[in-house]
């Protein structure tokens, strides 16, 4: 499956677990839906909310430095959907379920079962990582809470150091959904997201392969749950008969992503 159609059924799935929360533990991994919406799986049985919280603040903490990490947190067998068979068996499943993200997501991925932690990264060698998870001690038990904060001290110990350095090579996921002109005023909705958490946007207009005006978008936090509107002033003197909207895309890396509709001109 392409990468847009990877995205497009996700969103198709997570609407749906919208209107019934157990469609989305009836799948084949819960976790892999929601890791593309977030950056932390939590169990079914879910966690405190301090202890939630605070594994968020410490993933936000990674990224605020510059590092990606997605997390998962796994319970017990019912986490992970029609595949208990991966239960306690952290390093496998990690693989499996960066396999399942790779369309949106290249980069270190936790998990954090009660018999220990897995960690894999696309493929790349994760022996640094892995060299620091040895040290560390098991989850207290098997309760959502000690697994929590044991993923939360992981997350800590990881950033402290030095092992979440990892090459983003991942363009950002863009898809122009519309693009609609009412006189010069050009509305736009585009989906933006990127698995560092930000990029920036370039609104171009082309006719055939010729530039006619650009509008940018600064580096600006993004997510794939909710589209990007804007509304673009056109210079009176661009026609924009025959005209297409491309949304170009980077991230801090220099990764570019790019998508292309025609503008409708509604007179």
């Amino acid at each position: 499956m392409s990468r847009h159609g990877l995205v497009a059924a996700l969103l198709a799935v997570a609407a749906a677990a919208a209107l019934c929360v157990g469609l989305a533990r009836a799948d084949g991994d819960p976790a892999s839906d929601t890791l593309v919406f977030t950056n932390a799986y939590l169990p079914a049985h879910a966690p405190s909310k301090a202890n939630a919280d605070a594994l968020l603040a410490q993933i936000a903490a990674a990224y605020s430095a510059g590092y990606r990490v997605k997390v998962a947190v796994v319970a017990s067998r019912y986490d992970l959907g029609a595949i208990p068979s991966l239960f306690g068996k952290p390093s496998t499943y990690a693989r499996f379920l960066g396999e399942e993200l790779v369309g949106i997501y290249v980069g270190p991925l936790l998990i954090v079962m009660p018999n220990g932690y897995g960690i894999y990264d696309g493929g790349r060698s994760t022996a640094a990582e892995s060299a620091v998870l040895a040290t560390l001690a098991k989850p207290a038990s098997m309760k959502p809470d000690d697994l929590t904060t044991a993923a939360t001290a992981a997350v800590g110990e990881l950033l402290r150091r030095g092992a979440l350095r990892s090459r983003d090579i991942l363009p950002p996921y863009v898809e122009t959904m519309r693009a609609a002109a009412v006189g010069k005023q050009l509305n736009v909705l585009y989906y933006l997201s990127d698995d560092s958490g930000k990029a920036s946007a370039k609104l171009e207009i082309l006719r055939g392969g010729k530039q006619l005006f650009t509008a940018q978008e600064p580096t600006h936090t993004t997510g794939i749950s909710r589209p990007e509107s804007r509304t673009v002033s056109v210079p009176s003197s661009v026609s924009l008969a025959h005209t297409r909207l491309c949304v170009v895309a980077a991230d801090p890396s220099g990764n570019v992503g790019r998508a292309c509709r025609p503008i409708a001109v509604k007179r």
